[in-house]
């Protein structure tokens, strides 16, 4: 998957949830928490690109 590929995916993602809670998951990662319980993970580390991840039971779309 490609930046742009991605963008799109976390824009499409965001549409319509609401953030309930922000922190510091570990020191270079932070979590934020939707109201429907899904949880977007960003990570970085020096050796490593910025990295997103997000789990819950409701992802929507097609997570194949």
């Amino acid at each position: 998957m490609n930046l742009a590929d991605e963008e799109d995916r976390l824009n499409e993602f965001l549409v319509g949830r609401s953030v309930t809670r922000v922190w510091r998951h570990r020191t270079a990662e932070v979590g934020i928490e939707f109201s429907d319980g899904t949880r977007l993970f960003v990570n970085w580390q020096p050796d490593r690109q910025l990295e997103c991840s997000v789990t819950g039971n409701d992802l929507g779309g097609d997570e194949s």
